[in-house]
Protein backbone atom coordinates (compact mmCIF):
# COMPACT_ATOMS: atom_id res chain seq x y z
CA UNK A 1 0.00 0.00 0.00
CA UNK A 2 2.99 2.31 0.53
CA UNK A 3 3.50 2.79 -3.20
CA UNK A 4 -0.18 3.53 -3.75
CA UNK A 5 -0.21 6.11 -0.95
CA UNK A 6 2.80 7.83 -2.48
CA UNK A 7 1.00 7.97 -5.83
CA UNK A 8 -2.14 9.32 -4.16
CA UNK A 9 -0.14 12.02 -2.36
CA UNK A 10 1.54 13.03 -5.61
CA UNK A 11 -1.85 13.46 -7.27
CA UNK A 12 -3.10 15.55 -4.34
CA UNK A 13 -0.15 17.86 -4.88
CA UNK A 14 -0.97 18.08 -8.58
CA UNK A 15 -4.53 19.07 -7.67
CA UNK A 16 -3.18 21.88 -5.50
CA UNK A 17 -4.27 20.54 -2.12
CA UNK A 18 -2.68 22.26 0.87
CA UNK A 19 0.33 20.76 2.67
CA UNK A 20 -1.58 20.20 5.92
CA UNK A 21 -4.44 18.49 4.09
CA UNK A 22 -2.02 16.20 2.27
CA UNK A 23 -0.14 15.41 5.47
CA UNK A 24 -3.38 14.56 7.26
CA UNK A 25 -4.51 12.19 4.51
CA UNK A 26 -1.11 10.52 4.38
CA UNK A 27 -0.95 9.95 8.15
CA UNK A 28 -4.46 8.50 8.19
CA UNK A 29 -3.79 6.16 5.29
CA UNK A 30 -0.52 4.91 6.76
CA UNK A 31 -2.40 4.16 9.97
CA UNK A 32 -4.96 2.22 7.94
CA UNK A 33 -2.16 0.41 6.11
CA UNK A 34 -0.65 -0.84 9.37
CA UNK A 35 -4.02 -2.16 10.51
CA UNK A 36 -4.60 -3.93 7.20
CA UNK A 37 -1.15 -5.52 7.36
CA UNK A 38 -1.68 -6.67 10.96
CA UNK A 39 -4.94 -8.34 9.92
CA UNK A 40 -3.68 -9.84 6.68
CA UNK A 41 -5.96 -7.68 4.51
CA UNK A 42 -5.28 -5.99 1.17
CA UNK A 43 -6.26 -2.35 0.76
CA UNK A 44 -7.75 -2.98 -2.71
CA UNK A 45 -9.85 -5.96 -1.55
CA UNK A 46 -11.06 -4.71 1.82
CA UNK A 47 -14.84 -4.73 2.24
CA UNK A 48 -17.08 -2.06 3.68
CA UNK A 49 -17.73 -4.23 6.73
CA UNK A 50 -14.00 -4.64 7.35
CA UNK A 51 -13.46 -0.91 6.95
CA UNK A 52 -16.24 -0.29 9.45
CA UNK A 53 -14.45 -2.61 11.87
CA UNK A 54 -11.36 -0.43 11.54
CA UNK A 55 -13.43 2.71 12.12
CA UNK A 56 -15.02 1.26 15.26
CA UNK A 57 -11.57 0.94 16.82
CA UNK A 58 -11.39 4.73 16.74
CA UNK A 59 -14.90 5.46 17.95
CA UNK A 60 -13.63 7.02 21.19
CA UNK A 61 -11.58 9.67 19.40
CA UNK A 62 -12.66 13.30 19.30
CA UNK A 63 -14.93 14.74 16.64
CA UNK A 64 -12.10 16.19 14.52
CA UNK A 65 -10.09 12.96 14.50
CA UNK A 66 -13.10 10.87 13.48
CA UNK A 67 -14.08 13.38 10.81
CA UNK A 68 -10.57 13.40 9.37
CA UNK A 69 -10.54 9.60 9.29
CA UNK A 70 -13.80 9.35 7.32
CA UNK A 71 -12.74 12.14 4.99
CA UNK A 72 -9.40 10.46 4.19
CA UNK A 73 -11.05 7.10 3.54
CA UNK A 74 -13.65 8.59 1.23
CA UNK A 75 -11.17 10.71 -0.72
CA UNK A 76 -8.62 7.91 -1.07
CA UNK A 77 -11.02 5.24 -2.26
CA UNK A 78 -12.79 7.65 -4.60
CA UNK A 79 -9.39 8.33 -6.16
CA UNK A 80 -8.70 4.57 -6.32
CA UNK A 81 -11.94 4.06 -8.27
CA UNK A 82 -11.00 6.84 -10.70
CA UNK A 83 -7.59 5.21 -11.20
CA UNK A 84 -9.17 1.83 -11.85
CA UNK A 85 -7.57 0.14 -8.83
CA UNK A 86 -10.95 -0.86 -7.36
CA UNK A 87 -14.40 -1.16 -8.92
CA UNK A 88 -16.33 0.32 -6.00
CA UNK A 89 -15.34 2.38 -2.99
CA UNK A 90 -15.89 0.58 0.33
CA UNK A 91 -15.94 4.02 2.00
CA UNK A 92 -18.49 5.67 -0.28
CA UNK A 93 -21.31 5.54 2.27
CA UNK A 94 -19.30 6.75 5.27
CA UNK A 95 -20.76 9.95 6.67
CA UNK A 96 -19.00 12.66 8.64
CA UNK A 97 -20.06 12.57 12.32
CA UNK A 98 -22.46 15.27 13.43
CA UNK A 99 -20.52 17.96 15.23
CA UNK A 100 -21.87 18.70 18.70
CA UNK A 101 -23.11 22.26 19.17
CA UNK A 102 -21.67 23.80 22.32
CA UNK A 103 -23.66 26.37 24.23
CA UNK A 104 -22.29 29.81 23.26
CA UNK A 105 -20.36 31.46 26.06
CA UNK A 106 -21.77 34.87 26.92
CA UNK A 107 -20.51 37.38 29.47
CA UNK A 108 -22.58 37.65 32.64
CA UNK A 109 -23.65 40.99 34.08
CA UNK A 110 -20.62 41.46 36.43
CA UNK A 111 -18.26 40.66 33.56
CA UNK A 112 -19.98 43.13 31.26
CA UNK A 113 -19.85 45.75 34.03
CA UNK A 114 -16.11 45.20 34.50
CA UNK A 115 -15.44 45.36 30.77
CA UNK A 116 -17.51 48.51 30.22
CA UNK A 117 -15.87 50.21 33.21
CA UNK A 118 -12.43 49.46 31.80
CA UNK A 119 -13.43 50.68 28.33
CA UNK A 120 -14.75 53.93 29.81
CA UNK A 121 -11.47 54.47 31.64
CA UNK A 122 -9.56 53.58 28.49
CA UNK A 123 -11.50 56.05 26.38
CA UNK A 124 -11.15 58.84 28.93
CA UNK A 125 -7.42 58.48 29.47
CA UNK A 126 -6.15 57.28 26.10
CA UNK A 127 -5.63 58.78 22.66
CA UNK A 128 -7.32 58.11 19.32
CA UNK A 129 -6.44 54.42 19.34
CA UNK A 130 -7.91 53.91 22.80
CA UNK A 131 -11.12 55.74 21.86
CA UNK A 132 -11.33 53.64 18.69
CA UNK A 133 -10.85 50.39 20.61
CA UNK A 134 -13.63 51.35 23.01
CA UNK A 135 -16.02 52.16 20.15
CA UNK A 136 -15.13 48.94 18.34
CA UNK A 137 -15.75 46.61 21.27
CA UNK A 138 -18.91 48.39 22.38
CA UNK A 139 -20.26 48.07 18.83
CA UNK A 140 -19.61 44.34 18.99
CA UNK A 141 -21.40 44.17 22.34
CA UNK A 142 -24.37 46.41 21.47
CA UNK A 143 -24.90 45.43 17.81
CA UNK A 144 -23.70 41.84 17.68
CA UNK A 145 -21.65 42.30 14.53
CA UNK A 146 -19.16 39.66 13.43
CA UNK A 147 -15.45 40.55 13.32
CA UNK A 148 -15.49 40.68 9.52
CA UNK A 149 -18.54 42.95 9.59
CA UNK A 150 -16.90 45.29 12.09
CA UNK A 151 -13.78 45.46 9.92
CA UNK A 152 -15.73 46.13 6.71
CA UNK A 153 -18.12 48.68 8.24
CA UNK A 154 -17.90 52.16 6.69
CA UNK A 155 -19.55 55.39 7.77
CA UNK A 156 -22.09 55.54 4.91
CA UNK A 157 -23.60 52.33 6.38
CA UNK A 158 -23.99 53.95 9.81
CA UNK A 159 -27.00 56.25 9.99
CA UNK A 160 -26.66 57.91 13.39
CA UNK A 161 -29.65 60.17 12.77
CA UNK A 162 -32.00 57.26 12.10
CA UNK A 163 -30.15 54.93 14.45
CA UNK A 164 -29.49 52.09 11.98
CA UNK A 165 -26.41 50.14 10.88
CA UNK A 166 -26.81 48.55 7.44
CA UNK A 167 -24.87 45.38 6.69
CA UNK A 168 -25.11 45.06 2.93
CA UNK A 169 -23.57 41.59 2.67
CA UNK A 170 -23.11 39.24 5.60
CA UNK A 171 -21.60 35.79 6.14
CA UNK A 172 -24.97 34.31 5.14
CA UNK A 173 -24.77 36.17 1.81
CA UNK A 174 -27.58 38.61 2.48
CA UNK A 175 -27.93 42.00 4.10
CA UNK A 176 -29.67 43.22 7.22
CA UNK A 177 -30.35 46.32 9.28
CA UNK A 178 -29.34 46.55 12.93
CA UNK A 179 -30.83 49.27 15.15
CA UNK A 180 -28.31 51.35 17.07
CA UNK A 181 -28.76 51.46 20.84
CA UNK A 182 -28.89 55.10 22.08
CA UNK A 183 -25.82 54.53 24.26
CA UNK A 184 -23.90 53.14 21.27
CA UNK A 185 -25.03 56.08 19.13
CA UNK A 186 -23.32 58.44 21.61
CA UNK A 187 -20.14 56.33 21.54
CA UNK A 188 -20.01 56.26 17.74
CA UNK A 189 -20.75 59.98 17.48
CA UNK A 190 -17.89 60.79 19.86
CA UNK A 191 -15.53 58.45 18.04
CA UNK A 192 -16.38 59.97 14.66
CA UNK A 193 -15.43 63.39 15.96
CA UNK A 194 -12.13 62.06 17.33
CA UNK A 195 -11.40 60.09 14.16
CA UNK A 196 -11.91 63.13 11.98
CA UNK A 197 -11.85 61.18 8.74
CA UNK A 198 -13.66 61.47 5.44
CA UNK A 199 -17.26 60.38 5.03
CA UNK A 200 -16.34 57.11 3.29
CA UNK A 201 -13.71 55.91 5.76
CA UNK A 202 -13.91 52.52 7.46
CA UNK A 203 -15.57 53.23 10.80
CA UNK A 204 -12.73 51.85 12.92
CA UNK A 205 -9.75 52.93 10.84
CA UNK A 206 -7.23 55.42 12.19
CA UNK A 207 -5.92 56.53 8.80
CA UNK A 208 -8.61 55.73 6.24
CA UNK A 209 -6.93 52.50 5.17
CA UNK A 210 -8.74 49.15 5.17
CA UNK A 211 -9.32 47.39 8.47
CA UNK A 212 -8.29 43.73 8.76
CA UNK A 213 -10.72 41.39 10.60
CA UNK A 214 -7.74 39.83 12.40
CA UNK A 215 -7.11 43.19 14.06
CA UNK A 216 -10.55 43.02 15.66
CA UNK A 217 -9.54 39.78 17.38
CA UNK A 218 -6.18 41.19 18.45
CA UNK A 219 -7.82 44.23 20.04
CA UNK A 220 -10.28 42.01 21.90
CA UNK A 221 -7.49 39.74 23.18
CA UNK A 222 -5.39 42.66 24.35
CA UNK A 223 -8.26 44.27 26.25
CA UNK A 224 -9.26 40.89 27.69
CA UNK A 225 -5.78 40.33 29.12
CA UNK A 226 -5.63 43.79 30.67
CA UNK A 227 -9.12 44.03 32.18
CA UNK A 228 -9.20 40.43 33.41
CA UNK A 229 -12.45 39.43 31.67
CA UNK A 230 -11.93 36.45 29.38
CA UNK A 231 -13.62 37.12 26.05
CA UNK A 232 -13.10 37.22 22.30
CA UNK A 233 -14.74 39.38 19.67
CA UNK A 234 -17.20 36.56 19.04
CA UNK A 235 -17.97 36.29 22.76
CA UNK A 236 -19.31 39.83 22.54
CA UNK A 237 -21.62 38.75 19.70
CA UNK A 238 -22.80 35.84 21.85
CA UNK A 239 -23.37 38.24 24.75
CA UNK A 240 -25.42 40.55 22.55
CA UNK A 241 -27.60 37.64 21.41
CA UNK A 242 -28.08 36.23 24.89
CA UNK A 243 -28.92 39.53 26.57
CA UNK A 244 -31.13 40.72 23.71
CA UNK A 245 -33.14 37.50 23.93
CA UNK A 246 -33.26 37.71 27.71
CA UNK A 247 -34.55 41.26 27.60
CA UNK A 248 -37.01 40.97 24.72
CA UNK A 249 -37.98 37.32 24.42
CA UNK A 250 -38.35 38.02 20.68
CA UNK A 251 -36.51 35.18 18.98
CA UNK A 252 -37.41 36.31 15.46
CA UNK A 253 -36.22 39.90 15.94
CA UNK A 254 -32.90 38.85 17.51
CA UNK A 255 -32.39 36.32 14.72
CA UNK A 256 -32.77 39.09 12.14
CA UNK A 257 -30.36 41.38 13.99
CA UNK A 258 -27.75 38.61 14.10
CA UNK A 259 -28.15 37.93 10.39
CA UNK A 260 -29.10 34.28 10.82
CA UNK A 261 -30.73 32.68 7.79
CA UNK A 262 -32.94 30.50 10.01
CA UNK A 263 -34.49 31.15 13.40
CA UNK A 264 -33.22 27.72 14.49
CA UNK A 265 -29.69 29.12 14.42
CA UNK A 266 -30.67 31.60 17.12
CA UNK A 267 -32.43 29.10 19.36
CA UNK A 268 -29.12 27.95 20.81
CA UNK A 269 -28.92 31.26 22.68
CA UNK A 270 -32.07 30.35 24.54
CA UNK A 271 -30.15 27.59 26.30
CA UNK A 272 -27.44 30.11 27.16
CA UNK A 273 -29.84 32.22 29.22
CA UNK A 274 -29.51 30.09 32.35
CA UNK A 275 -30.82 32.83 34.60
CA UNK A 276 -34.10 32.87 32.68
CA UNK A 277 -34.42 29.13 33.09
CA UNK A 278 -33.71 29.48 36.79
CA UNK A 279 -36.42 32.15 37.08
CA UNK A 280 -38.89 29.88 35.32
CA UNK A 281 -37.94 27.01 37.59
CA UNK A 282 -38.50 29.23 40.62
CA UNK A 283 -42.14 29.66 39.64
CA UNK A 284 -42.81 26.02 40.44
CA UNK A 285 -44.39 25.54 43.88
CA UNK A 286 -42.45 23.94 46.69
CA UNK A 287 -42.74 20.25 47.43
CA UNK A 288 -45.63 20.84 49.82
CA UNK A 289 -47.16 23.72 47.90
CA UNK A 290 -48.97 21.96 45.09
Amino acid sequence: MHTTIAEFVADLKLMGRGPRTIEGHELELRRLGRWLEENGLAWDAVTRRQLQEYARLRADLGFSSRSNMFCSLRVFYKWAVEQGYVALSPAAGFKTPVKPKPVPRALNRPQVRTLVQYLDELGAAGGRRAVRDRALLLTALYAGLRAAELAALRWPAVDLAEGVITIRLSKMNHGRSVPIHPALAEVLTSWREVQGGAAGWPVFSLDGEGFNPNRVGKIARRVSEICGVKFTAHTLRHSFATWALRGSGNLYAVSKMLGHSQVAQTEIYLSAAVDDLRDALGRLPGIGGW
